[in-house]
């Protein structure tokens, strides 16, 4: 036990020492996020910033349908900038690639439409998780997407279970079990919901935090997601 305690302290200080060595060697909009060039003042470089708006173009604003009931919009393939944004923010710790990220919304195409009464909230991560990371980047990527639309955050979802097997080395049947009956809603919903989080895989964290939500009294809910891991979208907006 006392190991244990020993070596998840000392894995969790990682990456806070990792990121107060980077402030030191290449302070933050100095150098670019993801190529390491000069940004001249910006988290990307001008180079960078190109690539991310041109990247995966044809796939911007992918829309599919989960389920029944639960739409998907997707921004960009997880692949380029944008795959290093993620990764930046989600294991760099880095907040501020959460703007850029957001930009990526507008301008938003004009039948998409969320009602100034939705609420947009994140996938809860586990607490150890978190302590890791040193971030709750969904927390950071929701309240980024709140304020380019105008629209209120908070958080409508709970974890029951202290699961801490992480969904990325999973395939789909083992997503699901890890997941199964794994959120629950915070607070009674009466309003729209926009569920945001960085990547889109197989799709079952946004169908599993659907139902804990819909169970809260949730009728609409709308998933959105920065990156697509893989392909079969419905269609293409």
């Amino acid at each position: 036990m006392k190991k244990e305690v020993l070596y998840g302290g000392f894995f969790s200080f990682l990456p806070r020492m990792r990121s107060f060595l980077k402030d030191i060697v290449y302070p933050e909009r100095a150098v670019c996020a993801v190529c390491g060039c000069v940004s001249k003042g910006g988290v990307l470089c001008p180079d960078c910033k190109v690539r991310l708006r041109s990247d995966g173009i044809v796939m911007a604003w992918e829309r599919e349908e989960l389920e029944p009931g639960l739409d998907a919009y997707v921004l960009r393939p997880h692949t380029g900038v944008a795959r290093q944004l993620v990764l930046g923010l989600k294991h760099g710790a880095e907040k501020c690639l959460a703007d850029e990220l957001a930009d990526l919304l507008l301008p938003v195409p004009p039948h998409i439409i969320f009602p100034p009464e939705t609420v947009v909230t994140w996938v809860p991560m586990p607490e150890t998780r978190r302590r890791e990371r040193c971030i709750d980047h969904g927390k950071v990527l929701a309240e980024a997407v709140a304020t380019r639309l105008n629209l209120t955050c908070r958080p409508l979802l709970f974890r029951l279970n202290a699961n801490d097997k992480t969904q990325a080395s999973l395939g789909r049947q083992a997503r699901e079990a890890n997941l199964s009956r794994a959120f629950a809603a915070s607070e009674k919903i009466a309003f729209p919901v926009l569920l945001v989080d960085d990547v889109l895989t197989t799709g079952t964290t946004a169908r599993r935090c659907a139902e804990a939500l819909r169970k809260g009294g949730a009728d609409e809910i709308t998933f959105l997601a920065f990156t697509r891991a893989m392909g079969g979208a419905s269609s293409y907006l």
